[in-house]
């Protein structure tokens, strides 16, 4: 990673940070949601479940169903998706020229595409609001007539709902939080990610490919872990490691980014000596920019590799039997340690 490299990387992620902190934000606005639907809910069934009848029952399941997918359909209009990745875009292409490189930003026909086509982990960012939805309804109905055909209270019912502190029970509304905050989160980071991607597509003259960055802490999966620092071409071929390539997020929650790799001052046509590399953040505080992974687990004892990879993969790691990129295949799946063992 040269100066320029190491400059942008910094730019890049002091403003992942704020997207980070505009995700808690948007987080807290879906939860209040989500609050709202579950006083209504809980309302339909104090109202509605008086008659234990199996018609009656039908009836205001049918109608918690309709408030659940309306509300989860609300959450979409919420998020401004949009406008998200044309700040991102505009961030992008400041840090361009923040580093001396007259960088241009993608038009507007590019960006509506970009948001229309956006998937996470395969699947448009709709589809996965419309399952959460469907998972809830779900949930929902299974839990009530679990609660009609057990003769519980109407108030034992609601608490399968709602859950209670008071009695340590987490009931199924706080799942359905967890998992529309995970799917806030990585929506946010996946648009803002593809829009950097656009603004480097955008200014294909100055780049000579793409670099994975994870973050150095025992936090990593192992298949961040792995990837860090993997290398691709223009065309998305590995350059540096087999992987195949793939935008972040990787996976729920993921911390990635991608960066480009800049060409030199002597592949623009300049007679110009690079600058000395810098740094880069870790656990361990800073260390030089062109550290990996591997090199950065050298450096911590074995309690730290235990509980990153697992005692059986730490021990064929500190053996030399495998390195870090053998725990995961090329298409991002890690290895069964008895894989591991075989191939070792």
């Amino acid at each position: 990673m040269n100066k320029a490299d190491k400059i942008l990387a910094d730019k890049v992620i002091a403003n992942h940070l704020l997207l980070e902190r505009f995700s808690a934000g948007e987080k807290k606005r879906v939860l209040e949601i989500l609050r709202e639907m579950q006083k209504e809910l809980k309302a339909k069934l104090l109202t509605g479940l008086t008659d234990f009848s199996r018609a009656r029952m039908l009836k205001v399941l049918n109608q918690c169903t309709a408030i659940i997918n309306e509300y989860y359909s609300g959450i979409q209009t919420k998020l401004d998706l949009t406008g998200l990745a044309k700040t991102e875009m505009d961030a992008t292409q400041k840090v361009l020229v923040s580093i001396g490189i007259d960088a241009s930003v993608p038009a507007t026909s590019v960006l509506k595409s970009m948001i229309s086509d956006t998937l996470l982990q395969g699947a448009p960012l709709k589809d996965w609001w419309a399952k959460q939805s469907d998972d809830l309804a779900f949930k929902f109905a299974s839990q009530v007539r679990q609660g009609v055909a057990q003769s519980e209270t109407l108030q034992e019912i609601i608490t399968r709902i709602v859950g209670s502190q008071k009695k340590g029970i987490a009931g199924i509304m706080e799942i359905s939080w967890r998992n529309a905050s995970t799917l806030v989160h990585d929506s946010i980071m996946q648009i803002a990610n593809n829009a950097r991607m656009e603004v480097y597509k955008a200014n294909d003259d100055i780049n000579k490919g793409y670099r994975h960055l994870s973050t150095l802490d025992s936090r990593s999966c192992l298949n961040c872990a792995a990837r860090d620092g993997a290398e691709w071409d223009i065309d998305y071929k590995p350059v540096k490691g087999s992987f195949q390539f793939q935008n972040p997020p990787i996976h729920a929650n993921c911390r990635c980014l991608l960066l480009p790799v800049l060409k030199s001052y002597r592949e623009l046509g300049l007679d110009v000596d690079e600058m000395k590399t810098g740094t880069r953040a870790s656990d361990l505080g800073q260390v030089p920019a062109d550290t990996s992974f591997d090199a950065f687990l050298k450096r911590h004892d074995d309690d730290y590799l235990d509980e990153l990879l697992g005692p059986g993969r730490a021990n064929l790691y500190r053996s030399g039997k495998i390195t870090l990129r053998d725990l995961v295949s090329g298409d991002g799946r890690v290895l069964t340690l008895e894989q591991l063992k075989k191939a070792a």
